[in-house]
């Protein structure tokens, strides 16, 4: 049977790809709270500040907006 390496926390932290992972999934997390929620989000647009409503979040994530969402 094959033994199974555990990588080490500098290992893991060093693995720019693991970690720009775990940012993505982070965000996408947070902002869907934030849509769930009925809250709009600041998000940067070439150079300007924008926000996104909670509809606007689902479909940039690729959801659709559930009936029940709240409109802030």
């Amino acid at each position: 049977m094959a033994e199974i390496r555990v990588r080490s926390l500098s290992e893991m932290i060093d693995d720019d790809d693991l970690t720009t992972e775990a940012i993505r999934q982070g965000v996408r997390e947070e902002l869907l709270s934030q849509a769930r929620a009925g809250n709009s989000v600041p998000v940067s647009e070439n150079g300007a500040i924008v926000w996104l409503t909670p509809d606007a979040i689902y479909q940039r994530l690729g959801f659709v907006s559930p009936p029940a969402a709240k409109a802030s």
